[in-house]
């Protein structure tokens, strides 16, 4: 049995297109964003070491919290971190913008 040459040629470009259709797939996983990283866990630390009494404020950080991690669900990472960085100015918390810190300054 011979093997055509044209029969290796479109077995190679559907190898060669199904790799390249992977690759940013798994490229965007692999890329930590600080947005979508850092801040929601910032604003969990900032809801479980609060000083905060106000029982409303509370609800509207959780608030703020679940929108915004939905959002980073959704890929809408710039709508996400305002809602994390709402929630953290509720709490009376300052951002810390070092990607891998979840320190609270409080202000």
């Amino acid at each position: 049995m011979r093997v055509s040459p044209l029969l290796v040629t479109i077995a190679f470009s559907l190898t060669s297109a199904g790799l390249t259709i992977a690759t940013p797939a798994a490229a965007q996983r692999d890329t930590a964003d600080y947005r979508c990283d850092a801040l929601p866990d910032q604003a969990r630390a900032a809801l479980t070491s609060t000083t905060v009494t106000d029982p409303a404020d509370l609800r509207r950080a959780q608030r703020f919290l679940a929108t915004g991690q939905a959002l980073c669900n959704a890929r809408a990472e710039g709508e996400a971190a305002r809602q994390f960085r709402s929630a953290l100015r509720l709490l009376g918390v300052d951002e810390v913008r070092a990607a891998a810190q979840t320190q609270l300054v409080q202000r």
